[in-house]
């Protein structure tokens, strides 16, 4: 088992949700359970997984935890376009966060090829 904090993925996914958490505290009061909520579980989920794959023998259940990862990248793609065409993220930090997103979903792209390859 490796420890995922020593996880190049995990870092850069963990540095996202920071991130993601940082630019929605200044979201709507009215989206508190709304689109706050929704982009912070999708964003957190990624870091989790990511832990989570880690904790398995089984290199198979591994993938499996990492494509989750993914599809939770994904989620947080969306809810970044969402929130910035409703006007909640100005265009600096949508980029910023979208570049962020997508060098985690590369990462995970890469670790997942690795895996699935041995």
């Amino acid at each position: 088992m490796t420890d995922f904090r020593e996880l190049r993925e995990w870092e850069k996914a963990h540095e996202l949700t920071v991130a993601v958490y940082e630019a929605t505290q200044s979201f709507p009061e009215e989206e508190l359970l709304g689109l706050t909520q929704q982009i912070r579980l999708a964003c957190s989920a990624i870091p989790v997984k990511i832990a989570q794959g880690c904790n398995r023998e089984d290199r198979e259940e591994q993938v499996n935890f990492l494509e989750m990862a993914m599809d939770a990248a994904i989620e947080v793609e969306y809810y970044l376009l969402l929130c910035y065409e409703l006007d909640m993220l100005d265009s600096c930090d949508y980029d910023r966060l979208v570049s962020k997103t997508v060098e985690a979903k590369e990462l995970l792209e890469l670790f997942i090829d690795k895996l699935s390859h041995r």
